[in-house]
């Protein structure tokens, strides 16, 4: 076999395998989630029920966790004098608005980290919301209303909604008293972005990094991509102390990104040691990291 069908085989697989995941992650939202979820219907709750954790970053920045999800996420209000982002709303099990204006009496604009099921599960119970303006972003929108795919969300229950704010990469917010910078950081999925705090040293990064399983492999993943975010964070925010996690621990220290950069280059140079696991059905490489595993094809 010559060289032209070995690699034109090897694409060919590797579109199945993408095909085969995006339907497998699409499974186990049905499967996985509980009922109301599926079918769009969260649940408004008080603060006091026990599903939310919420604690206390600093005088201005909580953290809302949901360690009862399977994912453990996290979201993360960032109040400024004049209004608050609410990074990421969850995993839409619980209505997370009705904690977030209970933590903050400021109007709050929700932000999503990137636009994977679990991380806009409640975006649609908020007026404002913002997004960071990216051609892969407005390929989805028409008329301000986002229209997430299947691809895009890995859910076939994610629902549209309203954008009433675009974020140019790199432009900074002053959200009174209080600026940050809107950061696209490609890898985990196209539409990945950080928000950096500059002034306090924090950078609120989604799922790009957090001490668990880190996915490299999902559709709109990108290895190179992934590596090249690393080392833009690392170079130009030489401020950042703090990681603020979207699953597992809230926070991670700046030296998870330096070990981060060295996992991906083991791995892009193929010499990182790893072994072969399941996951939902299929085989991928798992390769450990000092805090946390990266899984890639």
């Amino acid at each position: 076999m010559n060289a032209t069908v070995v690699t034109a085989t090897r694409r060919a697989n590797r579109s199945l395998a993408t095909i085969l995941v995006t339907a497998a992650a699409a499974l186990a939202v049905c499967v996985l989630l509980p009922p109301g979820v599926a079918a769009q219907q969260p649940v408004t709750i008080s603060a006091t029920d026990g599903y939310f954790d919420v604690s206390r970053i600093d005088a201005d920045t909580w953290a809302i966790s949901e360690p009862q999800y399977w994912q453990k996420n996290n979201s993360f209000i960032i109040k400024g004098q004049v209004r608050t982002i609410l990074f990421d709303t969850g995993s839409g099990t619980r209505d997370i608005k009705h904690i977030a204006d209970n933590v903050t009496r400021k109007p709050t604009t929700a932000l999503p980290s990137h636009v994977h099921y679990d991380h806009i599960g409640s975006v649609a119970s908020f007026d404002e919301v913002a997004m960071i303006d990216l051609p892969v972003n407005r390929e989805h929108t028409a008329d301000n209303r986002y229209t997430p795919s299947l691809a895009m969300s890995l859910s076939p229950a994610a629902s549209s909604f309203m954008v009433t704010e675009w974020w140019r990469p790199g432009e900074k917010i002053d959200i009174g008293g209080r600026v940050l910078e809107a950061v696209w950081i490609p890898g985990h999925s196209p539409d990945s972005i950080a928000v950096i705090d500059r002034a306090r040293g924090y950078a609120f990064i989604g799922d790009f990094l957090y001490a668990g399983e880190l996915y490299t492999f999902l559709p709109g993943a990108d290895l190179a991509a992934y590596l090249e975010s690393t080392k833009r964070l690392l170079a130009d925010y030489p401020e950042v102390k703090t990681l603020l996690c979207g699953h597992m621990d809230t926070t991670m220290p700046r030296q998870a990104l330096v070990d981060l950069q060295e996992a991906l280059t083991g791995v892009l140079e193929q010499r990182a040691p790893s072994q072969r696991v399941w996951w939902l059905g299929g085989l991928v490489r798992k390769y450990p990291g000092r805090s946390f595993s990266i899984l890639a094809w």
